[in-house]
């Protein structure tokens, strides 16, 4: 797959929305999380993951995950965990979703904010890379996450209210409680984000924002600190959120 992904970077992209077809040997397998539309205009979704034990990556991320995503046909989804294929990925896809906390190479970085910057790649930033993960590369997190954690609750049950109900990535969107990792995110000063969702401990009754988008000038930007465990991707509400975003 890496050689046919390579080959992909070479193509030219269209009014923002990539219309080629991709190589005849990206099929759909949804064990590898690829799930490719027969759409021509289908929205091209990245998802990458990866770093450590922590998460179930491949089942959660790229299985669970990218059959929610593909939505019958409506988008293409490719799962990866390999830094070279995403390099060659990004510059064709319509939306980055990083579920990831292991380290980018500074290559990869470049080419993020230069598609962002540049108004090609909308991004779903999610759970494990809302963590501030990479100190070398502060404005990942200034710029594109709107802020980020240091630590969380311990992984339990808690709530979450919708703040913002009128916001589309909100419809449908009821208050829910969900088993999961609530992280003590926090905005950073000198982002502009709109809080949509916030999760309030069961336990500690201190609340954070779950749910927000980064108000950037070229792009679409989604944050969520939800999925850690199957209790949440399972959760007919987060995968509507998913749906949503």
């Amino acid at each position: 797959m890496k050689k046919s992904l390579l080959a992909l970077s070479v193509l030219t992209v269209v009014f923002g929305c990539n219309v080629q077809k991709l190589p005849n040997n990206d099929n759909t397998d949804s064990a590898l999380g690829h799930f490719i539309s027969n759409k021509k205009n289908a929205t091209r979704i990245a998802i990458m993951v990866g770093g450590g034990a922590s998460h179930d990556f491949l089942n959660l991320f790229g299985i669970i995950d990218g059959a929610i995503l593909y939505g019958n046909g409506r988008n293409t989804v490719i799962y990866t965990e390999d830094l070279e294929e995403l390099s060659a990925l990004i510059p064709v896809v319509d939306v980055l979703m990083l579920s990831n906390n292991k380290p980018l190479d500074d290559n990869l970085k470049n080419v993020i904010f230069e598609e962002v910057n540049f108004g090609k790649l909308n991004l779903l930033i999610n759970h494990p890379s809302n963590w501030y993960n990479w100190k070398d590369w502060p404005q990942y997190n200034q710029q594109l996450v709107g802020g980020g954690s240091e630590s969380h609750e311990k992984l339990q049950e808690f709530e979450v209210t919708v703040v913002k109900p009128d916001h589309p990535l909100m419809n449908g969107v009821p208050p829910f409680r969900i088993v999961d990792e609530l992280y003590r995110w926090k905005k950073d000063a000198m982002a502009n984000v709109e809080v949509l969702a916030v999760g309030r401990g069961l336990e500690s009754g201190e609340e954070f924002p779950v749910i927000w988008t980064v108000k950037h000038p070229k792009v679409k930007i989604v944050g969520s600190t939800l999925g850690h465990d199957e209790r949440a991707h399972d959760l007919e509400t987060y995968r509507t959120i998913l749906k949503n975003s």
